[in-house]
């Protein structure tokens, strides 16, 4: 009897996977390539074009849901969040509520618009990026099995005891950091003097704030008791509500983004739809209330929830994006100063009261669109898609967004093993925030927590060091029990 056996289902699937992510690809080029000749002979107006780019950027995120097994891969959120900072001011004009999708109106006084090549370039940009980070990650993929160790087990005691006793003191600095707010004028203070909010609270306080995150995000990777997990869950974002209520939410709820990526991960259920539909209403429900909440709390009783108008504003990153290619020649001889200024973001504060051009990439946008309102605390957020633009045009914009591709890769990979995953979900809100922020904001916050990794390792041993003396024997050679006399 023959043992030969066929080869697998799975890996005939396999074998298909580069040459059908090739064809994705190349379809999704064609397209591009066919509206943009209709775009340069008039055949596609700049309103046409943006409607274009929404229906392209979101069937790019249907297929990454599809392909990348319900979304559980990080490109699949960045593309998410890609659409959504930059692509919300298309969307609202896609649903009739403005009437010009890429009008400038962030803080100038006179809201301008640009000419049709530079509208046509800004929308190609958007595109190619999306297209770019997609191709690797798809071309690249291999599904992965939750990652799952029994030998990690062993640091759960030790991350509770971090965890619930750093509370209190976290507590404590996001109250201070409230209380400061409200003492200074609200949230727009932090902007105007950063340091100052970071001198409220002592050294010490801060210090151990940068053990109770981690020590919160270990437990969230390695944790699979449901009624253990969604404890430490509750009482940490309560105490993380302070901030929020002061009026930051970028942190925040990139944190509640990178922990549903890594919920997915750990598990093999399938996603209920109605489910995430109903979170992603809250989340905007909460973040347009506080949004509304920091710039008139007096008029906080007559609110009211306007999808489109939130989708509209959180998309007003397009509109850096616009002013980059529009005024590239006064962005450009800071190309390597932005870049090199971001390294340090995470340890020294940036407001106004430090600014100088070439720092940051947002402030000599604001600065540029309203000199008066930044000085006040007013100001955009970043954009990498612009920010790669000023570096080197449409050629670092594609390259750079193939290296982005290419590090979410490297982060799906690195989930297969709990502590590699645990450094994944600790960069992965700094990273899924970059449509609006910075292209290295995510490497500073790597530093910043690799120092975090090693007060973690550093307490790991004393704690192993103190629990392995608790359970050395009280015998340990000197004093032996007495021999039975064999003879007797």
């Amino acid at each position: 009897m023959s043992t030969f056996t066929p080869p697998s289902p799975a890996f005939e699937r396999a074998s298909l996977a580069v040459p059908s992510a090739a064809f994705e690809v190349l379809g999704y080029l064609s397209v591009v390539g066919i509206g943009t000749v209709c775009f340069l002979l008039g055949w596609l107006t700049p309103e046409g074009a943006a409607v274009l780019t929404v229906l392209l950027i979101s069937a790019l995120i249907v297929l990454a849901w599809k392909r990348f097994d319900e979304g559980r891969h990080p490109c699949f959120l960045f593309l998410c969040m890609l659409l959504f900072f930059q692509g919300g001011r298309l969307i609202a004009y896609c649903l009739g509520y403005i009437p010009d999708p890429l009008t400038v109106e962030l803080l100038t006084p006179s809201p301008f618009s640009l000419n049709r090549d530079e509208a046509g370039l800004v929308l190609l940009l958007l595109v190619l990026s999306a297209i770019c980070i997609y191709a690797p990650c798809r071309w690249n993929y291999r599904p992965i099995l939750p990652p799952r160790d029994v030998q990690t087990r062993k640091y759960l005691p030790y991350l509770y005891l971090l965890f619930y006793g750093t509370l209190p003191i976290q507590v404590f600095k996001n109250y201070r950091y409230y209380q400061y707010a409200q003492e200074h004028g609200g949230y727009a203070y932090f902007w105007v003097n950063h340091a100052g909010f970071a001198a409220s609270v002592p050294l010490f306080v801060r210090v151990i704030s940068l053990i109770s995150f981690p020590a919160f995000v270990a437990i969230f990777v390695l944790e699979y008791r449901r009624k253990f997990l969604y404890t430490a869950t509750i009482l940490y974002f309560a105490t993380a509500s302070l901030i929020l209520l002061m009026g930051s939410r970028g942190g925040f709820f990139g944190l509640i983004v990178a922990l549903w990526c890594a919920s997915r991960i750990k598990s093999t259920r399938k996603t209920r739809l109605l489910t995430l539909a109903s979170l992603v209403v809250i989340l905007m429900l909460v973040a347009d209330f506080i949004q509304s909440f920091r710039q008139d709390s007096d008029s906080i009783s007559s609110y009211v929830f306007a999808p489109v108008e939130f989708v509209k504003l959180q998309g007003a990153s397009l509109n850096v994006t616009e002013v980059t290619v529009k005024y590239r020649e006064f962005f450009a001889p800071y190309g390597a100063s932005y870049l090199y200024h971001e390294l340090p973001d995470a340890f020294v504060p940036s407001d106004t009261q430090g600014y100088f051009r070439g720092r940051r990439l947002s402030f000599d946008v604001s600065v540029l669109l309203s000199p008066q309102a930044f000085y006040l605390g007013s100001g955009t957020a970043g954009s990498y898609v612009g920010e790669a633009y000023v570096i080197g045009g449409i050629a670092a914009v594609v390259v750079i967004s193939l290296l982005i591709g290419g590090v979410l890769h490297l982060m799906h990979y690195l989930s297969r093993n709990p502590l590699s995953f645990f450094l994944v979900v600790m960069v992965l809100p700094d990273f899924l925030q970059m449509p609006r922020g910075q292209l290295l904001d995510w490497v500073s916050a790597l530093l910043r927590n690799g120092i975090s990794m090693v007060l973690l390792a550093l307490g790991w041993g004393l704690y192993s060091f103190l629990t392995s003396i608790r359970k050395t024997p009280a015998n340990n050679g000197l004093f032996l029990p007495e021999t039975p006399n064999r003879e007797a």
